[in-house]
């Protein structure tokens, strides 16, 4: 399951209002735009309603109007929200409506068992999406796994390098979808033995960073958010002797091998998953960077499970990726609307004969620029 199409607007206390129109979403993303234009605003929307539909909080005052699709089904989802209730809610599968509910919480689900709708009243502010039970509503369960599955890194922050995690005591729980890398790391050793290590490795060789070893292990990280019974991520380095510990390890390191094993991770899985990551390549030198990028979009390009969507507005990464995947957005006042291959077409094959870079085509204000003149 991956998400098709998107679109979102909210209207916060002061009365101020922001959308982002309806527009669709491919299996490989890069978001880009102008500083303060909403990309990290949009990308970050999808992950609340991924938030929403799991029953992890309410949001106030939004709109979300949405496709999923898995090939053999599509499923059209419209959310209203306000003052934290839910005032509209339906979902139609191939044009068949499954669920509908009002401002009262009242309305009408479709139940397999017994092959027809029923009436339902569910709390104003629980999404009725959010209901789990296999038998009765088995479709709900696959836009369930698609929030379950849906992972937010932000590039441009710590990525958790300052965290461990315990693996041996009473209720330990290892979860390869966390947000810690070196468990999920760990889980991955646990789940393919030492070739998850080798893939991890030779991605880190292919961006430029020439580590003979990555392995984890406790005592190697003195931190008071780190207790003594964490394991914590090391390294070691061909021309470097001894290792380097999690905590010494650079930020622009850590970052890519945070995403790398993040990445490595559901595509060794083969867990139909989506991946954000805002701000990717933030904090690296070019050849790294674009090196990155173009590692990401080859795994994403190679496991048809994935659904990568990425944002920057570094002139090299923009430079190096290839038009196809960009979803370029244009904000005018509170209103942002999204120009990409399949809608703009024309106005991109048009820019292509300019010789400019393709940062260019965001800097000259191409797509404004074209339409002005028709």
């Amino acid at each position: 399951m991956i998400l098709k199409s998107f679109e979102y607007s909210m209207l916060n206390s002061n009365e101020k209002y922001w959308t982002i129109k309806h527009f669709e979403i491919e299996r490989i993303n890069l978001f880009t735009a102008k500083n303060a234009t909403g990309k990290t605003r949009t990308i970050s929307a999808i992950y609340w309603l991924a938030l929403l539909i799991m029953d992890k909080g309410i949001r106030s005052n939004v709109n979300y109007t949405v496709e999923f699709t898995d090939n053999s089904e599509n499923y059209h989802y419209i959310l209203k929200i306000k003052n934290t209730k839910v005032v509209f809610e339906k979902l139609v599968e191939n044009g068949k409506t499954l669920l509908q509910r009002d401002d009262t919480g009242k309305g009408n689900i479709f139940t397999a068992q017994l092959g027809k709708n029923i009436e339902f009243q569910a709390p104003e502010t629980k999404l009725a999406i959010s209901r789990r039970d296999k038998i009765q509503y088995p479709y709900l369960e696959k836009i369930h796994d698609w929030a379950n599955n849906l992972c937010f890194l932000s590039f441009g922050s710590s990525m958790n390098q300052e965290y461990g995690k315990q693996t041996t005591g009473e209720n330990v729980i290892l979860d390869g979808k966390s947000n810690i890398p070196v468990e999920v790391f760990i889980v991955g050793q646990l789940e393919f033995d030492n070739r998850f290590k080798k893939a991890v490795l030779s991605s880190m060789n292919n961006i430029g960073y020439d580590l003979t070893d990555i392995d984890a292990e406790r005592w190697l990280y003195l931190d008071r958010n780190v207790r003594s019974e964490d394991e914590t991520l090391f390294i070691t380095e061909e021309d470097i002797k001894g290792i380097i510990i999690q905590k010494e390890i650079s930020q622009g390191m850590f970052r890519a091998l945070s995403i790398i094993i993040h990445l490595t991770y559901h595509t060794m899985m083969q867990i139909p998953a989506t991946i954000i990551i805002d701000d990717i390549g933030e904090g690296l030198d070019f050849d790294r960077s674009t090196k990155l990028i173009n590692l990401l979009i080859e795994l994403a390009e190679a496991n048809d499970t994935i659904q990568l969507i990425m944002s920057t507005n570094d002139r090299y990464v923009m430079n190096k990726v290839p038009f196809k995947y960009w979803q370029l957005i244009d904000r005018n006042g509170g209103e942002c609307k999204v120009f990409n291959y399949q809608n703009s077409k024309k106005i991109f094959d048009e820019f292509k004969y300019t010789g400019l870079n393709n940062f260019d085509f965001l800097a000259t204000d191409f797509i404004n620029a074209d339409r002005g003149q028709q």
